[in-house]
């Protein structure tokens, strides 16, 4: 029997080895593991234009690059290497045929069309399991495209105010109202019992033409906690009250960023409000409805099934228009591609998805509520988002077992990255 360690590098993997015979692919001419051997994975088209072109793009735009999105560079090389063994790999043999076969780590990236379709899911089960069993409704709170700018740089201070003006806004709506006294002049009551709502908070970065368009869509349950311990439903949201209180919010929270002028602008233009769209949309079930506002929170924002052609210098891709619902396609240089995608990448441990209202801890009625994925099926959920679980449904092979003896592969080493 072999004593095998947990983690080599290639040299120490080589001498390990020495000893077997095994198949020259393994190996370059130069000692270094051979990237593509006994690999499954087909480079995706947007890894692909990465790997073409990222290096020279990279070196021209250094500089504005490192500011704006300084953990660019890092996340697109991971994009780049995934799964293709340049991050490190898992080594595996067959017991009948000791044939050798690697299996890439994954990059994990929110950025990465593969990695990012993973966390989607582990999100959209997260979320499922905090829930309650009752009625959610969507709600999405927009901003004007002259506030766009604003929430590009620094990114991490402005966009967390956008989350909590939202946060403050959906607050405000049980606990606060407004009503002109008998001289005209409009006077705020408090409720005499503070009720809490419970949300989910999403961050979209762009729009179907992958402007950058920030946004957050909303699932709020259609009930309010009381501080009295009472439970009550919330079926009636006031989009007018909505509109124009999320305009008031944001705009004092951005007294010191943006012009008064703009401000004064924003107030005539928009009198009744930022457009907050708040209608009950018809899921089928929660899941669907978490599914659909998740979609876009962890992958790189345009899917390769809408990138018409890449030549190597430019690249088209297509959208259907949000407005007239028809056709469009732009083509850009490649570079320009690349921009637009930057755009849209999210900062290490920035999170995109925030809890709010008695779904962000636990609360004295919890045990009273009923959660939509019960105790017991949670622990098998979260075993369906294994790794070799959803290679087999996705893919219909299995990653761990001999492909010519369709035996199951014992694990040998792990190569970690720059070994």
């Amino acid at each position: 029997m072999y004593e095998y360690m947990n983690e080599v590098n290639t040299e120490q993997f080589i001498n390990f080895f020495l000893e077997r015979n095994y198949n020259e692919n393994m190996f370059t001419i130069n000692g270094k593991i051979n990237p593509n051997y006994n690999s499954k994975k087909k480079t995706g088209l947007i890894a692909k234009i990465f790997e073409d072109n990222w290096d020279n793009f990279y070196n021209t735009y250094y500089d504005e690059v490192n500011k704006y999105r300084p953990n660019a560079n890092t996340e697109i090389h991971k994009i780049i290497d995934c799964h293709n063994k340049n991050l490190g790999c898992s080594v595996y043999e067959c017991p009948n045929c000791h044939d050798i076969y690697f299996i890439g780590f994954t990059c994990k990236s929110r950025f990465c069309s593969s990695c990012g379709y993973k966390y989607k899911l582990e999100r959209v089960e997260n979320i499922m399991q905090t829930a309650y069993n009752c009625n959610h409704r969507q709600i999405v709170f927009t901003i004007p495209s002259e506030l766009r700018k604003y929430f590009y740089y620094p990114y991490e201070k402005r966009l967390v105010i956008l989350f909590d003006a939202v946060k403050e806004t959906l607050w405000s709506i049980p606990n606060l109202s407004f009503k002109k006294d008998k001289f005209g002049n409009l006077k705020k009551y408090k409720s005499n019992i503070v009720w809490t709502p419970g949300f989910f908070s999403f961050l979209h970065t762009f729009g179907r033409d992958l402007k950058w368009n920030p946004h957050i869509h909303v699932l709020v349950a259609e009930i309010l906690l009381g501080s009295n311990n009472q439970i009550k439903n919330w079926k009636y949201f006031d989009y007018n009250a909505l509109s124009k209180r999320f305009q008031k919010i944001l705009l004092d929270k951005m007294k010191k960023i943006i012009p008064r002028s703009l401000i004064c602008k924003l107030y005539k233009e928009k009198e009744n409000g930022f457009y907050v769209y708040a209608e009950p949309k018809k899921f089928k079930n929660l899941k669907q409805g978490i599914e659909y506002v998740t979609r876009y929170c962890g992958r790189v924002p345009i899917s390769e099934n809408r990138i018409v052609s890449y030549d190597g210098e430019n690249v088209t891709f297509s959208y259907i228009g949000h407005d007239d619902k028809k056709y469009h396609e732009i083509k850009c240089k490649v570079f320009e591609f690349i921009k637009i995608l930057l755009r849209h990448l999210i900062p290490n441990n920035f999170k995109i998805i925030r809890y709010y209202g008695f779904y962000r801890k636990k609360h004295k009625l919890h045990d009273k509520m009923k959660l939509l994925i019960s105790k017991e099926k949670r622990k098998i959920r979260k075993s369906l988002l294994k790794y070799e679980t959803l290679i087999q449904y996705f893919f219909e092979y299995n990653p761990y077992y001999c492909p010519k003896c369709d035996m199951r592969l014992n694990y040998l080493v792990n190569i970690t990255k720059g070994g």
